[in-house]
């Protein structure tokens, strides 16, 4: 079984990256359980853009945990002649999937700088800690918010915020961590399956979900010295 995928991919982005492009290009998604087939068209859809950077996919690879689920993603990711990052959903914690995800993946919070953008991806996937309080973890999320490297924030994780699947009591923490973090640009989300985007929290802080992969469409986010620009493609 492979392992530490998102470190080895982070790797592979760090190898390309070069001074004179200061365009971040990403092909976000998320919700790619179950339709297998519409991966693969993802695959494609990715292969023939060369101006791709990474693909950011906001959770559930697997549906059931399985770790034949997490299997064929990986065997079709490793087609994509980019980097990909995956984060953690709610799908992907039930039965041994947490074990599967640390080993195969990596950490569930994890964070990397490029090109002066920090991304900052987290589990906040309340439910399947039945409400703790810990999750997401806000002081983590806080360190990682504070540093003197990155010139802006990105943050990448399954629940948007205002989802039932959120913890309440830890809502409005994060969100005001998010809105008070100078350079914090872009959060992006997956698990509701339908693309939208909002400034939710009346700050400069764009919430962004994806569409899920059975929708057949993806979005190309781009990031130029601090603006955002994005649209959604169809495969």
């Amino acid at each position: 079984m492979p392992g530490d995928l998102n470190a080895i991919n982070i790797a592979r982005l760090h190898s390309g990256e070069f001074a004179d492009d200061d365009t971040v290009t990403i092909l976000f998604t998320g919700d790619c359980q179950r339709f297998y087939n519409k991966v693969e068209e993802l695959v494609e859809t990715a292969n023939a853009n060369n101006n791709i950077d990474f693909l950011l996919l906001a959770g559930d690879i697997s549906d059931f945990s399985l770790l034949r689920e997490f299997e064929w993603i990986y065997e079709w990711f490793e087609k994509l002649q980019t980097p990909y990052i995956c984060v953690i959903g709610n799908h992907d914690l039930t039965a041994n999937g947490s074990e599967i995800y640390s080993n195969m993946w990596g950490p569930k919070n994890f964070s990397f700088i490029y090109k002066g953008y920090k991304f900052v991806c987290h589990d906040n996937n309340s439910r399947e800690y039945n409400f703790s309080g810990n999750i997401p973890d806000i002081p983590w999320l806080a360190g990682q918010l504070n540093d003197t490297k990155a010139s802006w924030y990105v943050a990448a994780s399954h629940i948007p915020p205002w989802d039932q699947d959120f913890d309440g009591k830890l809502k409005e923490p994060y969100l005001n961590l998010f809105g008070s973090t100078p350079g914090f640009l872009l959060s992006l989300h997956g698990h509701l399956v339908d693309s939208r985007s909002m400034y939710y929290n009346n700050d400069s802080v764009l919430y962004m979900n994806s569409s899920g992969v059975q929708r057949g469409e993806a979005i190309i986010i781009k990031l130029f010295k601090g603006s955002l620009f994005f649209e959604t493609i169809k495969y």
